[in-house]
């Protein structure tokens, strides 16, 4: 069975947490989790959006998320089905 790159989608919270960077720009990990999800498996779910290359993590204080190009790109498709639905 052929392995989509689109299940990194599948998660629960992924697309609300591309939704928010998209219109929210670069946002800190507190943030992120008090406006999406304080899920104890959301640091792992940000790990695989970045191996997926569809953000970028910063270290530092405070940790800084945004979407790369790719993310944006993905960010812009969502939108558009938001649109539709």
């Amino acid at each position: 069975m052929k392995q989509y790159k689109i299940k990194a989608l599948e998660e629960k919270h992924i697309l609300s947490t591309i939704l928010f960077l998209g219109e929210n720009g670069v946002t800190s990990k507190t943030t992120l989790y008090e406006n999406v999800s304080k899920n104890p498996r959301m640091p792992d779910k940000l790990c695989e959006l970045e191996k997926a290359g569809l953000l970028n993590v910063r270290s530092g204080y405070p940790t800084s998320i945004e979407l790369t190009s790719k993310g944006k790109a993905v960010y812009e498709f969502l939108r558009e089905i938001e649109d539709i639905v």
